[in-house]
């Protein structure tokens, strides 16, 4: 073969060799290709199928006993395993910055401090090719692990994390194709969580439903009981008085008939002019006409009202002395109310030969108290909440052996709140009972001499 004929045929080889080697290079990159797609597929069948999972179990602890605030650590747990990462951690956004609720994982350690996060997003992930930047610095330091992975729930401000300590063939690097499954995880733990608290306020509202029921039982009963009584009173005077009575009463029988006649109609104007009073209250926040008095004045005023029913009950009242240039910024027809009734209760609940003390003192930081003292029959202090509330009558005889709607506490209160102040009750069986009301420094000054 001559050398040019030679020469050709090289030349034909060397291309026929090249052709293949960019076929085999073509074919090999296809293969790696579908290899990718495969895997891919793979990555985001197993992510469907973890999710998939996860919302199943999750789902289960809509159905527990576990309240809002304690489903977070079985969750956590549950994502753990699912996802096959080291550390999970749940925060919740205070204010400008987010506090961890719960945290689990092996070599965790959970930051005591607040954590800043200027610009929260919604998705994040850091793998080794993440640089160096503030974000990824923010969010790795939580978890104290190098690789993380970020959801952000803005209209509730909770966040999930995840967190590995090396990428592995099982700890595989986070992707962007993550984002469904925290997502997802994040979703359904505050949809359980906010299923819980739709279930404690319902269960909440169901005993305050009940317990309202309760009360307007027994506000019937009381009022009954109440209403009985004088209504008796009226109704059997008033025959023995009537024209064609068998009863032949005298003049002075008359005359005392009337008086107790008279008696049962004002008791019962005033149990009617209570529940008026005391729904108008709870309706509404009393509309106060404050104005600055002499706190001597009105206290002076009050006990001078009140000493008609202690003389009638051989009760005295004693009132300390108060400095004459002490005034209160009070409502004084609503302030004046809340001392009748403190002092009424005091003086109905104390044996005869008794004192009822009136203590008007200087608090610390500037504001005022009252305290109206008995020596009384007194009541338990488990008791106590249930004398604030009204139409409540405590059971034991010495208590209800003085009737009432029990609504003179639960007034007073109302009316000190709407002062700004606060209404303590303090108390022991056969040892009497305390009503101090507070006012803040607000309404306290002392008046200058010109």
């Amino acid at each position: 073969m001559s050398d040019g004929a030679q020469d050709i045929m090289i030349g034909q080889l060397e291309r026929e060799l090249a052709y293949y080697r960019r076929e085999c290079n073509d074919l090999g990159a296809r293969l790696l290709r579908l290899q990718e797609e495969q895997s891919q597929t793979f990555r985001e069948a197993r992510r469907s199928r973890t999710v998939a999972k996860l919302i199943r179990e999750a789902y289960r602890l809509a159905d527990g006993e576990l309240t809002p605030g304690e489903i977070g650590t079985p969750m956590l747990e549950m994502i753990i395993e699912n996802a096959l990462c080291d550390g999970a951690a749940l925060l919740e956004e205070d204010g400008e910055s987010f506090r961890i609720s719960h945290a689990i994982g092996v070599g965790v350690e959970v930051p005591s401090h607040p954590i800043s996060i200027p610009s929260p997003p919604e998705f994040f992930f850091t793998t080794a090719r993440t640089p160096i930047e503030p974000l990824a610095y923010e969010l790795t330091s939580i978890l104290r692990l190098p690789y993380v992975l970020w959801a952000y729930d803005k209209p509730t401000g909770r966040a999930l994390i995840l967190g590995n300590r090396s990428e592995s063939n099982v700890s595989r690097p986070f992707e962007a194709g993550d984002q469904e499954l925290i997502e997802g995880a994040l979703s359904v733990y505050i949809d359980i969580m906010l299923r819980k608290q739709a279930e404690m306020e319902l269960r909440g509202a169901k005993s305050a439903a009940e317990r309202a029921s309760a009360a307007r039982a027994r506000f019937l009963a009381t009022l009954t009981h109440e209403l009985r009584t004088p209504l008796n009173a009226i109704v059997g005077y008033s025959e023995m008085m009537a024209p064609g009575s068998r009863y032949d009463p005298s003049p002075a029988d008359r005359g005392r008939y009337t008086e107790m006649i008279l008696d049962a109609a004002h008791y019962l104007l005033k149990l009617a002019d209570g529940i008026l009073d005391y729904s108008y209250l709870e309706q509404v926040l009393p509309s106060l006409r404050p104005e600055w008095l002499q706190a001597d004045k009105v206290i002076a005023n009050t006990v001078a009202v009140a000493a008609g029913e202690s003389r009638s009950r051989e009760v005295a009242i004693a009132a300390t002395e108060v400095d004459p240039a002490l005034e209160l910024c009070i409502d004084p027809v609503r302030f004046r109310q809340v001392l009748h009734n403190l002092l009424g209760n005091a003086v109905k609940f104390s044996p005869a030969g008794s004192i009822v003390e009136v203590i008007t003192a200087c608090a610390t930081g500037g504001g005022v108290t009252v305290t109206v003292r008995d020596t009384g029959a007194g009541m338990r202090p488990e008791d106590i909440p249930r004398a604030l509330e009204p139409f409540q009558q405590l059971d034991h005889n010495a208590v209800r052996s003085f009737g009432g709607a029990g609504l003179g506490l639960p007034i007073a209160k109302r009316l000190v709140e709407a002062h700004g102040g606060e209404l303590l009750i303090e108390s022991q069986p056969g040892l009497g009972t305390s009503a101090t009301v507070s006012l803040p420094p607000a309404r306290v000054r002392l008046r200058r001499e010109d």
